[in-house]
Parts: structure tokens; C-alpha cells; sequence
């Protein structure tokens, strides 16, 4: 937040350090009571011609431009191919726990939009099913067997737009985590990214009829491409996928994930390609969890992109 702009509150409200009283003195409780106040003085004072200016300008609220029973139409045959995949399907609630990415993922809560009652509106689905497989496995006793979780949700983010087209404050991605256990050798990561890879190449290849589908791994690690465990990864999916094309991509930051990120690229014109989906693995059950055995492979494919991309709507 501008400090500047912190600093011109303080002087309004004639009360100095106002937003670390509110965020770090007062109970949860207590900050909820006083927000539901001030946002139903608001609201009540709000006439109807602001209420309608504000739909007009306000990036969040204004509807998608796609044909609803169409693309209705297009999530039913990828959440079909995903239970066939062996992941279990959930209708995700709008709203997640206060913290459910900035705890977890290192994302600023100013690319979020906060809610009251404890709660923010969903900026990502992965998120809310890591939280949803450890309860799963912990009420299992954290089986050796893994959970693959597979949700289609319509996020909303706070941060700019992208001048892109197709891009919007709201829109609809498809998302998958498969948790487990460490059982050596890297199995599940082996195994797992196998899974998320072949069910995303199956879909676009021989559903979508989008040509080639490229698997490009990035390695995490200071070692690079020559991090044993990258090369052990990476080697597994060359024997059990020979079809697929896999390129290695300059190492990057590990952000949010560890080892390695991956991403699946199709073509998108005649010299042109799209990242369409993107994945890593995370330490977010082992967090969650305190349980350092606990693993977790996630991944996200831009469902209502996709979508525009393959209706000409961009």
C-alpha cells in the first residue's frame, strides 16, 4: 500500500498508525464486526445511479463476452476427460480462507480481492485444493496412495490486465493437484507429472485437434539441467511418453515452486505459440500438513482462453 496514501488516512481519521491498529491489534472478530459497519453505511448511502456507474467502470463486475451454453459445452468435455484421468471432480466454493494465497504462494493480498467474514474470493483453484487434499489425507492417515483432485473455477484477480486480448479480471481456468507421499526414487513426482502431462497432450492432441502438444520443463534448481533429480524426472517421461515432444528451457526463479515448473505449448498461429497451461511442484501440504513426507504437484490450464482462442473471439 502507498505510504503516502496511509499517511493521509491517518491525518483525516486523526488517529496515527491506523492500519496497523486495525490489522495488528484487533481481534479478527473485532475487524470483521467494524467492516460489516462501515460497508453497510456504505452501501445504504449509495444511490442508484452510482450503483449503475460503478457496474459501467468497475473491471470485476462486468459479464464475460462468451456464449455461456457453448463454452458450458467445452468445460463439460474437458471435466469428463478428467475424471476418465482418474482425478476426482469438485464445485469449488467462490470464496477461500483470508491468506489461501498470500500464506501459501508468496502472492501479494493486493492481487487478491479481500472479502469479510475471514474469507477472500478465489484467485486460484490450486490453492483451495491443496487445503481440500490435506484434510482428505490427513483424515486417511496420509495414505501412500495419491489424491487427484481436479477442479474447472472462475477466479478473480486484482492485479493489472494485461493488454492482451482475451485477458479479464474474471475468467475461467481448469485446475489439478495430485498429492502424495515421498516414497522414493521420486516416484510420485515421476509418476504425478506423468499423469498431469498426458491427461493435458490427450485432450488438446486428439479432442482439440490442435496439432502437437510440447512439454517444456524448466529445472529450479542452482544445478540446472544437470540437477540428478531434473535428469531422473526428466528421463521418466522421455521412456514413458516417447510420442510427446519435451524441450528443456533455461533455468529460472523458484517463485512458488520447487525443482522444476512446466508448461504445455500449442500452436497458435503460423510462427506463434501459447503457454496454455502451466504446473510445478510446491511445499503447500507439507506446510499445511507439518508433515515433511507430504508432496504436491499442481497445475492450471486457461480454460476460457482456450476457449476465445479456439472460437476466433481474440
Amino acid at each position: 500500500m502507498d505510504e503516502k496514501i496511509l499517511r493521509r488516512i491517518d491525518g483525516q481519521a486523526g488517529v496515527s498508525g491506523l492500519s496497523e491498529i486495525l490489522g495488528e491489534r484487533l481481534k479478527a472478530t473485532d475487524l470483521n464486526t467494524l467492516l460489516l459497519d462501515v460497508f453497510q453505511k456504505k452501501a445504504v448511502a449509495a444511490s442508484p445511479a452510482e450503483l449503475l456507474r460503478a457496474y459501467r467502470e468497475n473491471r470485476f463486475v462486468r459479464p464475460s463476452n462468451i456464449d455461456p451454453l457453448d463454452f458450458g459445452n467445452f468445460v463439460m468435455g474437458w471435466l469428463h476427460a478428467a475424471r476418465n484421468a482418474g482425478f476426482s471432480l469438485l464445485q469449488l466454493s467462490p470464496l477461500a480462507p483470508l491468506g489461501s494465497c498470500a500464506a501459501l504462494a508468496t502472492v501479494h493480498q493486493n492481487k487478491v480481492v479481500s472479502a469479510l467474514r475471514g474469507t477472500e474470493v478465489v484467485a486460484d483453484a490450486t490453492n483451495v485444493l491443496a487445503l481440500e487434499s490435506v484434510l482428505r489425507r490427513e483424515e486417511e492417515g496420509f495414505p501412500f496412495d495419491p489424491l487427484h483432485l481436479c477442479a474447472v473455477h472462475r477466479h478473480v484477480r486484482a492485479q493489472a490486465i494485461p493488454r492482451t486480448p482475451g485477458y479479464s479480471a474474471h475468467f475461467s481456468i481448469l485446475g489439478l493437484t495430485s498429492a502424495g507421499r515421498d516414497t522414493g526414487d521420486r516416484i510420485f513426482e515421476k509418476e504425478s507429472l506423468l499423469r498431469h502431462m498426458l491427461f493435458y497432450r490427450d485432450y488438446l492432441e486428439n479432442e482439440l485437434q490442435l496439432g502437437k502438444a510440447t512439454l517444456r520443463l524448466k529445472p529450479l534448481s542452482s544445478k540446472g539441467h544437470s540437477d540428478p533429480v531434473f535428469r531422473s524426472i526428466m528421463t521418466y517421461l522421455q521412456e514413458n511418453a516417447p510420442a510427446s515432444p519435451i524441450e528443456v528451457a533455461d533455468g529460472g526463479s523458484r517463485n512458488y515452486y520447487e525443482c522444476l515448473q512446466f508448461k504445455v505449448v500449442v500452436a497458435a498461429g503460423t510462427n506463434d505459440e501459447l503457454e496454455i497451461a502451466d504446473g510445478g511442484f510446491t511445499d503447500w501440504t507439507r506446510q499445511l500438513s507439518s508433515n515433511h513426507k507430504e508432496r504436491l504437484l499442481i497445475s492450471g490450464l486457461g480454460l476460457e482462453l482456450l476457449y476465445k482462442i479456439i472460437r476466433h473471439l481474440v
